[in-house]
């Protein structure tokens, strides 16, 4: 394992994480962040369910400002 698990954050090869499957739910269960590491880089994080539902609404309120604030470009795109 690449560093100690913390209560707020757990970083794991990927490679690891596969074996360790189990750990690594329990982990986010508990309301741990894991983040997957691929050559000691961070390439994805396995959250706990309710920051990932935080995260969802907020992409989807960030996307329908968006669209709302330039839905006439977005309207003449789609022509």
């Amino acid at each position: 394992m690449t560093a100690a698990p913390t209560p707020e954050s757990w970083d794991i090869p990927v490679s690891e994480a596969r074996e360790r499957l189990a750990e690594v739910i329990a982990a986010a269960e508990a309301g741990t962040v894991v983040h997957l590491t691929r050559h000691g880089r961070r390439v994805a994080a396995v959250v706990p369910e309710p920051m990932a539902e935080t995260a969802d609404s907020q992409v989807r309120a960030l996307s329908k400002g968006f669209a709302d604030k330039h839905r006439s470009l977005l309207d003449r795109l789609a022509e």
